[in-house]
């Protein structure tokens, strides 16, 4: 059974996430779809699962067209994504058959169900223990279980996106291994990964997408990284005007898997692709995960046991998640701001406290942070850690999801706090931001680092170098 995808096209709001992209896959052959972070590679397989309907463009499977996950699974296609949805507390058997249990008498047939399971594994090439809780599992296990579930549904086509995100180097190989077997047994796969390498080694053709566009398609025995490097990368961007010099004082030192320095005025950018680790390394060093790292923070150790520690430390963090995460909305935004120093809800204090800041940043008083734009919602997170005056700040895709205008206005804002004295780590999946921000930047790869560019070399194709 083939899958054919013809002059997709995909807008969201404003942005357009396709532009007639044709793809296809065939019994037996292991596709790879590559692309840097927002190229349309998930957009393009949750269409061909059935989960979005295409704008413009075909999609045949079998000479069907399905119209909903659940038509695109009755014809064969089922989509393993890269953050795994399942119920952790159902046990591996109740996941593997999830959505098609076999009944008797209205009611779940234990026996024939963990039969049914157990089979399924057992093509995937694992044994588990049936009745454990799935959240006991390891990633990788997981994964397995996943995959067993699509074969379970009689998958003709498997998706899978980012399959190795989250696995260890043992667990890839056994899963390339697996892919292997199950290509043998007439299975059409696509690949979809950011890790070059690994596409390479396992496919036999190669998509390539950039912008929402397909720019390649490659037979894998006679493509090399470098090729497929210059074709995501496309043209050379240069470099906007350079943020102002830092000073010589050394603010934060890190030692461990990832080691640097970062000094006082200066931007770092954190570059890499999804599943890097730039939001691991970031949580890290603000507590809110367990690290091996070593932290001085202005020449003195610190210890980083929870968000608490770092606050007190100096290190204040601005989440990807501003929405759920930097802000409560129930508050008004001058609430919001003061925050992090009221001892007391009074009125005065909450004033006097944000007023200031609420003025420096242009920022309404008596509005809830849902009633602003996202760029303001931006700016009011900035604002509230201001309070405090951290010597560090740890930005998290600050401008994900806002337009022109509300990027440079938060652009603006951060090149003012660095000029100011904070030193600032700035991690971002678009390389054009880490060219605006920073004065250099680390290229993170599986949770290393892969290298660090000077500010001159801040481009698409360096940092998907380094970090693919």
């Amino acid at each position: 059974m083939s899958l054919a995808l013809h002059g997709i096209e995909k807008s969201f709001g404003g942005t357009r996430a396709l532009r007639g992209v044709d793809f296809t896959v065939e019994p037996g052959e292991v596709v790879g779809l590559v692309g840097g972070n927002g190229a349309g590679k998930s957009t393009l397989m949750k269409i061909a699962a059935g989960v979005h309907r295409p704008d413009a463009g075909t999609v045949r499977v079998g000479g069907a067209t399905p119209r909903s996950p659940k038509e695109a699974i009755r014809l064969g296609v089922s989509l393993v994504r890269q953050e795994l949805i399942q119920p952790l507390a159902l046990d591996v058997a109740a996941n593997v058959l999830l959505g098609h249990e076999p009944h008797r008498f209205g009611v779940i047939d234990r026996k024939k169900l963990e039969a049914r399971a157990e089979a399924a594994l057992e093509r995937v090439g694992v044994r588990l223990p049936l009745r454990t809780p799935l959240g006991r599992l390891s990633p990788a296990q997981r994964q397995r279980v996943e995959i067993a579930r699509a074969l379970s549904l009689e998958a003709r086509i498997l998706l899978l996106d980012e399959p190795t995100a989250t696995l260890t180097g043992t667990d890839a190989e056994q899963l390339f291994a697996l892919l292997e077997e199950l290509r043998g047994q007439g299975l059409g796969i696509v690949y979809v990964s950011h890790r070059l390498d690994e596409v390479l080694r396992i496919t036999r053709r190669v998509v390539c997408l950039r912008d929402g566009q397909k720019v390649g398609e490659l037979d894998t025995p006679a493509t090399t990284r470098e090729t497929l490097v210059s074709l995501l990368a496309g043209a050379t961007r240069v470099p906007t005007t350079a943020p102002a010099p830092p000073r010589s004082e050394v603010l934060l030192s890190v030692r461990g898997p990832i080691s640097f320095d970062l000094r006082a005025g200066e931007i770092l950018g954190l570059a890499g692709l999804v599943g890097a680790g730039r939001t691991r390394l970031l949580r890290g060093l603000f507590g809110a995960r367990p690290s091996a790292m070593s932290v001085s923070v202005r020449g003195r150790p610190v210890v980083l046991r929870s968000p608490r520690d770092a606050v007190r430390a100096g290190l204040a963090l601005v989440p990807e998640e501003r929405g759920s995460q930097g802000l409560i909305p129930d508050l008004s935004v001058e609430r919001n701001i003061a925050l992090p120093r009221l001892r007391r809800f009074l009125l005065e204090d909450e004033r006097a406290i944000a007023g200031p800041l609420r003025e420096r940043f242009a920022l309404p008083a008596a509005l809830r942070p849902g009633a602003l734009s996202g760029g303001n919602q931006q700016k009011v997170v900035l604002a509230k850690w201001m309070v405090i005056e951290p010597a560090v700040l740890l930005l998290d895709e600050p401008t994900r999801g806002l337009d022109v205008r509300a990027k440079s206005d938060v652009h603006q804002v951060v090149r003012g706090l660095a000029e100011a004295g904070k030193a600032i780590i700035v991690s971002s999946s678009e390389s054009d931001e880490i060219a605006a921000l920073c004065h250099r930047a680390l290229v993170l790869r599986r949770g290393q680092v892969g290298g660090e560019l000077a500010r001159d070399e801040l481009t698409d194709s360096n940092i998907l170098r380094l970090g693919a």
